[in-house]
């Protein structure tokens, strides 16, 4: 007998049994009644499966065959069992018929195959109760926001022409397109995660996801607290200074998808600035009260036609701008432009800048633009806090900046 055939028919035995475990384990830990099989008849499906494939090879229409009754005998399992069984589902006949198949799989390719799939099935089948949670916390706005962010990824984008479409040649329509799509991935991104673990679990997820999402929203919700909590400041300081170490991370990210050269100028200094700025963190985490303050922010979904185009102008705008300001006014302009722009927003102008250094833009120019953008941007949140918290607030999230935005910045002026 063949060693091969030993090791793959009780391989398929193991997976079908795992799956079968999983699904045995659901019925318990649910309370329901077993509705289709266990481990062993999902034991005993994998090795059909897998004994309809080898005899594939001694009669071709075998497997097929061997397929098409398996579908039949999970179609009749499933009709008899909705008879008893109320909002009866159809997971478990589909595990039964994946598992079939991950069965025949072994015989038709690499034993690792049959294995991720299984893998991946128990993953799936394990996660049905987070799932639910998930549907509670996730609205049909936001489903329909991810569907919105599908269309301009995959169906927009690629349609756009990739070159200049006005005689000055200013307005690229998949440039600014792609800029959009990526700032408001990464704000979706950050905007899911607070929906799903709440900003009202407190300062860090507020802080660390809203980043993502605005760290200026962050740093004025957080400000008009302090009148409120002034004796928890520390703890409202922790959450503005985590919005906004995000900065440095979105601005890397930004760059790298738009123009990885021009990332290798500031990866160390990101990674110096994050390291001095979360060394701060540190310090006035462990000296503060460790008492959480729920954090009820408001913040709006990054997709919807409307913030997709006014985002769209803004970043053509930007664009514009800097070009402009390159040929008719020279490097000072463009800092110029870079300075006013980050008062408002650093991603508009850091993916226009990192664009253009990738079409005819002074990488050096490019730069210091983008360092002019993060300090500017960092005075305009600081200036924010005072305006909107008190002294005392405005002093620990001014010491972040000079020690976090400051070490990025020394380091990057070593590097340009």
């Amino acid at each position: 007998m063949e060693p091969l055939f030993i090791q793959n028919s009780i391989l398929s035995l193991v997976l079908g049994f795992l799956i079968g475990l999983q699904r045995e384990m659901h019925t318990i830990y649910s309370h329901k009644v077993q509705d289709f099989g266990g481990a062993r008849t999902f034991s005993m499906i994998a090795l059909f499966g897998y004994l309809s494939a080898w005899f594939s090879a001694f009669s071709p229409y075998f497997f097929l065959i061997a397929s098409v009754m398996m579908g039949l005998l999970l179609i009749a399992a499933y009709i008899v069992n909705s008879i008893s069984i109320p909002e009866k589902g159809a997971t478990t006949e589909f595990a039964a018929l994946v598992t079939f198949v991950i069965g025949g799989m072994l015989n038709f390719s690499l034993p690792i195959f049959s294995v991720f799939i299984t893998i991946i099935v128990l993953f799936v089948l394990n996660i049905k109760d987070t799932v639910k949670e998930y549907e509670q916390t996730i609205t049909k706005k936001d489903l329909a926001a991810a569907i919105l962010f599908m269309i301009m990824t995959f169906v927009i984008l690629p349609i756009l022409p990739d070159h200049p479409i006005d005689p000055m040649g200013l307005i690229n329509l998949y440039r600014i397109w792609i800029m959009v799509v990526l700032v408001a991935g990464i704000s979706f991104f950050g905007y899911i995660a607070i929906r799903i673990l709440g900003a009202t679990h407190g300062i860090v997820v507020a802080g660390v996801f809203g980043g993502l999402v605005s760290s200026t929203a962050v740093a004025m919700s957080m400000a008009r607290r302090v009148h409120e909590n002034g004796f928890l400041v520390k703890n409202l300081a922790l959450g503005i200074i985590l919005a906004s170490s995000m900065m440095l991370i979105r601005a890397g990210i930004e760059m790298w998808v738009i123009n990885p050269t021009l990332t290798k100028a500031f990866i160390l200094p990101i990674v110096m600035g994050s390291i001095a700025g979360y060394g701060y963190i540190g310090m006035l985490y462990f000296t503060s009260k460790h008492e959480e303050i729920p954090q009820n922010i408001e913040f709006k979904n990054p997709f919807s036609i409307k913030e997709a185009l006014i985002m769209g102008l803004v970043f053509g705008a930007t664009l514009a701008l800097i070009t402009l300001s390159n040929r008719y006014v020279g490097d000072m302009g463009v800092y110029a432009v870079a300075m006013v722009s980050g008062v408002a927003d650093v991603d508009a102008i850091i993916l226009s800048l990192s664009s253009l250094a990738k079409n005819g833009l002074n990488a050096t120019t490019a730069q210091y633009g983008i360092l002019i953008a993060i300090i500017s941007n960092s005075f305009a949140k600081a200036a924010l806090v005072l305006f909107f918290g008190n002294i005392r607030l405005f002093r620990f999230v001014v010491i972040y900046y000079l020690i976090s935005v400051g070490a990025f910045t020394a380091t990057a002026l070593m590097m340009v």
